[in-house]
Parts: C-alpha cells; structure tokens; sequence
C-alpha cells in the first residue's frame, strides 16, 4: 500500500497541476485586450490509481489514489459562432463599403441644390423663355448662352466626378487583391506552423488564434469556406469559388490560388481577323512586378466585349500561387499557366470556363460562380457592384445630355442632319462635341458636351426667329426650345452601354421616339418635334436618376445598421464564450492560490513526518 513518499508524489503533482493552472490565469490576463485571443484553460484528470487491481493485491480496501496531471491547455471556442460571425462579417462589409461609395455619389449630384443640374437646366430653359420674349435684345441672348455654358459644365464635372469615384473602387480592389494574398500566406504558414506542432502531440493554441483572426479578416474581402482537417490544419476556398482552393492542408500541395490585379482589358482583332481580348494583369496585384500580357480569343465580337466589360468591372484574376493566369489544356484537362505574351484559345477551352477565371463576386452566373444574389458578401463585391451601379448613372447623363444637346440644335438649326440648316438659318448649333475636330453635336456625351465657343463669343448669332427672313421681334424660335422642357423622350430606349459617340442626332431622336421623317420634323413645321406621349422630360428623367440614388444609399444604410447590430450581439456572444474577463479570472487565481498554498503545507507536512520517521527511529 502507498507510503509517505506516495502522498509526497501527490503533493508535488498538485503543485505542478496548480502552478500550470496559475500560468494559464496570468497567460489570460496578460492577453485580456489582445485581438482574436481566445482564453485558455488547463485540463486536469487524475492520474493512474495504485492498487486494486486483483483480489491478491497488498491494497486490500481498493484503489488509492495517485493524484492529479495536465492533459491538455484547451482553448474556449465556439465554431458554430465563428461561423456566424464570419457570414455576417462578410454580409456587413458588403453593406459598409455600399453605402460609403453610394453616398459619395450622391454628394457628387448634390440635389437639391442652386448649382445641380436639375437648377441649371431648369434656368436654360427659362433664360431662352426670356429670348422669346425679347429676342432683339443681345444680353437676353448673353444670359441664355451662359445659362447653356453653366449646364454644359454642370453635365460635365458630374460625369468626370462619377468616372473618378468608379476609378477609386478600383483601386479599392488593388489594395484588396495585395491585402487578401497578404492574408492567405499568413494562414497558409500558419497552416504549417499549427500541422508540425500538432504532430508531436501539443496543442498550438496562440497559432490557431492568430489563424482564425486572419480568416475573420479575411471574411470582410468575400465569404470564405473552411473545412477542418487532421491536425488542426484547414483547407480554405470562397463560397463564391469554391473550386478554387486558396489554402490547403497538405504543406506539399501547392496547388491552390492566389489573386492578382487586371490593369487593362481591350477587345480587338488579331491578325486573322480572330476576335480576341488582349488581357494586362499585375501578378498578385505587385505593381512593382513585370505586367503580365496574354491575348484571349474568342468566339465573336459579343463574347469579347463581354469578357472586355467584365474584367474591366471586377478587375480581380484568379490565379495560381505564383500569380500566372492558368488555363485547361483540353488533351490532359489539367490547368497550365499561360506565361506573359502567351495565347488562350477560349474557342477550345470553353467561354465558361475562362470567365470562372474572374473573381466576380457580386452577382450569380450558371456554371461562373456560386454567388447567392440574395446574400452578397465582402467589400470586394460591393466595390465591384457599385462600379456597375455608378457606369450606369454615367450612362443615364449620356443619354440625357445627349437627348438635351441634340434636341436643341435640332430646334436651334432647323435640321436632324448635323451637317445641314433650314429656313435660311445658320448651321450653329448651341451644343458641340468638345472631343470632335470641327463644331458638330456627332457623338456627343455627357463629359464631352460644350457650348459652341462661337455663340459664347458672339451671342447675337443665336437663331431665335422662325426663319432668316422674319423680323427682329420673332422669338418663336428661342420660344420652341424653351418649350422643350416639356418634350417626353424615351431615352431609355437607348440601351445602357451602347456607343453614343458613334451615333448622330438623326440616329438618337428616332431611337428615342421622336418622328424625323418628312412628316415629322422638316422645313415646314421644324419649331416642334413630334415625339410621342411615351418617355419623360429632361426634367423628370433627371428627378428619376436622383430617385434612384436615394433610394439605392438610404437601402444600403439601413442595411449596414441592421448588419452592425446583428453583428454586434454575435461578437456579443463571441466575447461571452472566448473572451477574458479580468472579474473571472481574479477569482480563479485566488483560488488556485490557496490550492497550491495548499500543496505546499502538504509538502511541509510530510517532510516533518518523515523526519520523524527516519531520525526518530535512530533514538
């Protein structure tokens, strides 16, 4: 049966379970304010009990205990909530990053407002009311010309301000592809880190906290799928390209993924005539690095603009680790890097599959990309969708700028052709293409429009009578163009992302409706256009535009703060489950106070007794 020297074995084995419980309290306080720290906790089991084992045993009354050991320092953590956590993190980036670029949008219209465009058009078409009261008088004339110049102006800055905004959310996503590849070689050293570690037995539980903080950053980029493995390692992939592993958990795998930044995309012709995309891409998004250049053909000129619009938009390569574009060999089906000035021939290889080579991950595509539309996550899909959402409102200043600046010469000259007059006017249109060689509204677009320089410097020049022949009191002219305010125009009819600098006033007022025949607008009758009783006026179309921001950035802001609160009470939750409360742990490092003060007087004790033993035996 145990002796003294068992109990002492006891004693020094509570010791050593107290004071391994003591340096977890003090590893638990010292990281109280440490991000993505987990608190710990040592597990104690007892140890192996002596005796007991037959009934011939010397420890006749039964098993006796051996004392107590650590198996184990365990981390306090939820995976269901990280889970949680991560979702909603990528739900509230998606929304955080929307409503900032939304709103910036709508500081760029800044309606209402003295100086917007729905003011200035507003004192066009009054100031040329004014011209057909007193269309003798030249600074009447000076007033409208201006009033045309300040609208010009007011189309134009919005336009440049809306391509700057849609230029900042690609750079948004360059520093996004430079962060997540930051991130994802973090996670994957810390991969090989945790697997050698857990391979001897131990439990790397700072290296896992320090992992599963990169993943809930990462989680704000895009959703994010992990799948545990042996050895506490992961294999991470997006919800969105699952297919594409990012991380894995094999150390000697190093097929998995890694973004990089496209600089260009340009749809063209080779030199047989084959429609091709010639692709420019910085290598995981190193701007230091030797730009990448490969020359993509297609099927036809709809499937080049296609992969054009979308690498444009998104911006983001999946690549191999090294950062190299990689596509299917059809022979092996297995991926081989296509090296700068290399060629991928998608007739072969399948459209499909060369677009799933795109992150986009703001909207679903059937074979692309498993992005739920209703769920949206990451800053990256919000910077992507947004650009979208801003090229369109670049698109509706087209149209409207375009309807506005044709539509008044059309009056202004007498004509639907740009290069032709009527009723003896002169051919001096008030709007002109500041991007075309001679004075011609041909191609105009809302960051191109101007006010003809000559009619600024010589306003008398204004058409304001009916014809040339009628009286200096004729303002039926100047009279026609204010009236158009009130002129409905389908401009929609004229698809988003269509070419207008390759169309001309005659071409655009058909397409919006308006009847330019020869029973519609000629010599006759051309103080009216004939438009239909379908479309809206500029003004309404304008009120439309302005609309549709509110809307889309009071959504976006509503949404955040729904996603911020639902956020917070899962962190909430987090923090209750893995987080240090300095209240707990006090208490617990008092009691593993006593008990080891506890084991302590045990040691003293039976150190007495066995001096009692041994040297009082000598007596």
């Amino acid at each position: 049966m145990s002796g003294l020297f068992d109990t002492f074995t006891i004693a020094k084995r509570g010791l050593n379970v107290q004071q391994s419980n003591l340096n977890t309290t003090s590893h638990n306080i010292a990281n109280v304010n440490t991000d993505g720290y987990s608190r710990q906790r040592s597990v104690a089991q007892t140890t192996r009990p002596f005796g007991g084992m037959s009934r011939f045993d010397t420890c006749s009354v039964g098993q006796v205990g051996t004392g107590v050991e650590i198996t184990s320092i365990q981390r306090i953590r939820d995976t269901f909530i990280d889970y949680q956590v991560r979702s909603e993190t990528g739900t509230s980036g998606y929304y955080t990053q929307a409503n900032e670029t939304l709103s910036k949008v709508e500081d760029i219209f800044g309606e209402p407002s003295d100086k917007g465009i729905q003011e200035l058009s507003s004192k066009f078409f009054n100031a040329f009311q004014e011209v057909s009261k007193s269309p003798d008088k030249s600074d009447v004339k000076t007033v409208a010309i201006q009033n045309a110049s300040a609208l010009a102006d007011a189309l134009n800055y919005t336009y440049n301000q809306l391509k700057n905004a849609s230029n900042d959310s690609q750079k948004l996503l360059q520093s996004n592809v430079t962060d997540v590849n930051s991130y994802l070689d973090q996670i994957n050293e810390l991969n090989k880190q945790i697997r050698s570690i857990s391979a001897v037995g131990q439990t790397p539980n700072d290296l896992m906290d320090n992992r599963d903080l990169l993943l809930d950053k990462l989680s704000n980029k895009f959703g994010i799928k992990v799948d545990r493995d042996s050895l506490d390692t992961i294999n991470l992939s997006s919800t969105e390209y699952p297919n594409s592993p990012l991380v894995k958990s094999d150390p000697n795998d190093t097929g998995y993924s890694r973004l990089s930044y496209v600089k260009s995309a340009k749809a063209g012709k080779d030199t047989s005539g084959n429609s091709i995309v010639t692709l420019e891409y910085y290598p995981k998004g190193d701007e230091k690095a030797v730009v990448n250049t490969v020359s993509i053909k297609v099927d036809n000129d709809t499937n080049a603009k296609t992969l054009q619009d979308e690498l444009t938009q998104c911006r983001i390569l999946i690549t191999d680790n090294n950062g190299i574009m990689t596509t299917k060999d059809p022979s092996t089906g297995k991926d081989v890097e296509v090296s700068s000035g290399g060629t991928v021939d998608a007739t072969s290889t399948g459209f499909a599959g060369l677009k799933a080579k795109i992150f986009q991950t703001y909207k679903y595509e059937s074979g692309v990309n498993n992005v739920d539309d209703k769920n949206v996550k990451g800053d990256i899909a919000a910077n992507q969708s947004v650009q979208e959402t801003i090229t369109g409102y670049m698109d509706n200043l087209d149209r409207l700028a375009a309807g506005l600046a044709y539509s008044v010469n059309a009056i202004q000259t007498g004509s639907v052709d740009d290069s032709t007059s009527s009723q003896g006017l002169n051919n001096n249109p008030i709007f002109v293409n500041n991007g075309a060689s001679t004075k011609t509204d041909k191609g105009i677009t809302a960051s191109t429009i101007t006010v003809n320089s000559g009619l600024l410097k010589d306003p008398t020049m204004l058409n304001c009578s009916a014809t040339s022949k009628s009286g200096s009191g004729d303002g039926a002219r100047a009279n026609a163009i204010a009236n158009l305010s009130v002129l409905k125009m389908n401009l929609s009819n004229v698809t988003s992302g269509q070419d207008l600098t390759t169309m001309d006033r005659k071409s655009f007022l058909n397409a919006i409706g308006i009847n330019t025949s020869g029973t519609g607008f000629n010599d006759s009758t051309c103080l009216s256009l004939n438009a239909g009783t379908n479309g809206s006026t500029v003004d309404s179309y304008y009120k439309t535009i302005i609309n549709n921001i509110a809307v889309k950035t009071q959504e976006a802001g509503r949404m955040q703060d729904n996603q911020e609160t639902i956020l917070s009470n899962l962190q909430d939750q987090k923090s209750s489950v893995s987080g240090v409360s300095l209240d707990e742990e006090t208490t617990n490092l008092i009691q593993y106070q006593h008990a080891y003060q506890a084991n302590a007087k045990m040691i003293s004790t039976i150190d007495e007794l066995l001096d009692v033993v041994i040297n009082g035996l000598k007596k």
